[in-house]
């Protein structure tokens, strides 16, 4: 008998220098970041993806060490590693 078995999966992300591990979201969380997205109004984007990456293990100070445009490529590198650009963050 065949069996598929998917365990949690992790990623380390690295932001200058200081290394943090989190979990991948999962498909349904996926989904409901984009509801939030989408429901948010531009200025919250940014609120609205922090609370999400922090539900998976990414600490405050993590934040604190990016800048706009290590933000922006950090959504891209989670979500979408073959798009050109995240949904907008304002």
């Amino acid at each position: 008998m065949r069996e598929f078995v998917a365990n949690a999966k992790k990623v380390k992300v690295t932001i200058n220098g200081t290394s943090y591990e989190m979990r991948c979201p999962r498909i349904g969380e996926s989904e409901d970041l984009d509801e939030k997205i989408n429901e948010a109004s531009p200025k919250d984007h940014l609120k609205v993806y922090k609370e999400f990456f922090r539900s998976l293990g990414l600490p405050h100070e993590a934040f604190e060490q990016m800048d706009k445009q290590d933000f922006l490529e950090f959504v891209k590198f989670v979500f979408s590693p073959n798009a050109e650009s995240p949904q907008s963050i304002s």
